[in-house]
């Protein structure tokens, strides 16, 4: 789970609001686009720095955010993922509202900081004017961030992004139990590094939206089914997840996965209260 520092900040919402960095990503969301009952959600991507860190930092945090930034004791790459994440994560709100209540906000007006359990949640007075409570989720890979959002209190929300270049040794015998790893052997084999990574980032969305990460161990997130021509994922939680989530018991999680060149993607959208 991504480390989060406090970050609220209430600037009047909409003063010289600088522009959108990021754009809409729609394969993610096109599974869960199509369910009408549920609210519509939202993916933006960002392929690298835009601008300067430094000039990017000033231009999207808050300053308890940028605080937070300058003083990460991280490498570079590490810095860049943090501050892309809070860009394309702003973005991702400012569209939403925008459709929704017509504000056009400020990446000002937006804190990014933890619930409980460390996942990332967007904050603002504007909320309570607006009567709309986003769901987050950030994910970033080689260079590129995204962010999964929808508006209401609605569903819990979970994105992974991972790149197919970045080299795995022994990824199948610490991600998978043998019963999954016999569910990708019987793929073709021309499918099988691109499935392993699917499944991952399945099990990582899924951790994502239900707020407690893997601290239940990654084979508490179960695969059982895998769906080739769709990209449908289907878990249960087991083991120690359990603990966490009892009601979840025997109930079915789906992951929507794909793939856009070198990047595997999976996204998840819970119902609210799942993770109580």
């Amino acid at each position: 789970m991504d480390a989060l520092g406090p970050t609220v900040c209430d600037p009047p919402y909409g003063m010289q609001a600088p522009p959108l960095l990021s754009r809409v990503w729609p394969a993610p969301t096109a599974l869960f686009a199509r369910n009408s009952r549920q609210p519509k959600p939202l993916c933006c991507r960002l392929d690298g720095l835009p601008l300067e860190a430094g000039m990017l930092a000033r231009l999207v945090l808050t300053p308890g955010e940028e605080q937070v930034w300058r003083s990460m004791r991280a490498v570079a790459k590490r810095r860049h993922e943090w501050l892309l994440g809070r860009a394309v994560a702003k973005d991702a709100v400012r569209m939403l509202v925008e459709e929704h209540a017509g504000v056009r906000l400020s990446p000002l007006d937006i804190g990014i900081q933890p619930d409980p359990y460390g996942r990332p949640q967007a904050v603002g007075s504007w909320t309570a004017r607006l009567g709309v409570q986003p769901a987050i989720s950030i994910s970033h890979s080689h260079g590129t961030a995204v962010a999964l959002a929808t508006l209401g209190r609605g569903p819990l929300v979970g994105i992974d992004l991972e790149n197919l270049d970045q080299p795995r040794e022994s990824f199948e015998a610490i991600a998978f139990s043998p019963d999954e790893r016999d569910r990708l052997a019987a793929m073709p084999q021309e499918l099988r590094q691109e499935w392993a990574l699917r499944l991952w980032c399945a099990k990582e969305g899924v951790a994502k939206a239900l707020g407690r990460g893997f601290s239940a161990g990654i084979q508490a997130f179960h695969i059982t089914a895998a769906e080739t021509g769709s990209g449908v994922v289907q878990l249960e939680l087991r083991e120690r997840a359990l603990d966490l989530f009892p009601h979840l018991r025997l109930i079915s999680i789906m992951a929507y996965t794909g793939r856009e060149q070198d990047l595997v993607y999976s996204t998840t959208i819970q119902p609210q209260g799942a993770a109580e």
